[in-house]
């Protein structure tokens, strides 16, 4: 049994830079069976479909970032440092070619699989309410101010960052830089008081 779960998780190793590079359609079980050195029946074997792959890889994704959320609760972070973290998790990103799992997945979101489709909804709910409860607290600590609301404010962030990452793939890093400078000026308390 732990053999097929190692096996399993070799495959979904295999499968996430391929999805965050390419897009779930821009690869195939013989794909993954190629660079894993087995036949293709043996990942059908642990996922019958790809949309079960698929499935799999974002419920994954979103346990990741759960992980990621929890570890920075240690020490009390500030949520600039939240969000400066946040950031630097897309920068990670660009670095490797790839697109957030979020962004690659809501860019094809009509050509996935239902099953998946379910998948991405909770995590982008995930992401976003993540952001929320960090400007929240920002707001809270005096840290940051902005106008509208916080759950406003999480979508404008998001789609902020996915955006400048997807751009900054045609027009190199610096694309996505000066979006999240621009980002951090407009979510500084100082920018936005009154003259």
């Amino acid at each position: 049994m732990a053999r097929k779960t190692d096996t399993a998780s070799r495959i979904l190793d295999v499968a996430q830079p391929l999805l965050q590079k390419r897009g779930f359609r821009g690869f195939s079980f013989y794909d993954l069976a190629r660079t894993l050195g087995i036949k293709a029946p043996a990942v059908h074997y642990h996922f019958h479909t790809k949309a079960d792959l698929g499935a799999e890889l974002v419920a994954r994704f979103r346990l990741r970032f759960r992980q990621w959320t929890e570890s920075l609760e240690t020490g009390a972070p500030s949520a600039r440092d939240r969000l400066k973290a946040f950031f630097e998790i897309h920068v990670s990103f660009l670095k490797e070619g790839a697109v957030s799992p979020p962004g690659i997945l809501q860019a094809e979101y009509g050509a996935l699989p239902d099953s998946m489709q379910a998948e991405v909804r909770r995590f982008t709910a995930e992401v976003l309410e993540w952001l929320t409860a960090t400007l929240r607290m920002g707001v809270q600590s005096g840290e940051l101010r902005f106008p509208g609301n916080a759950e406003a404010q999480a979508v404008v962030v998001a789609a902020t960052v996915q955006g400048a990452v997807q751009m900054a793939r045609a027009t190199g890093p610096e694309t996505y830089h000066k979006a999240v400078a621009q980002l951090e000026r407009m979510l500084a308390r100082e920018s936005t008081r009154a003259a």
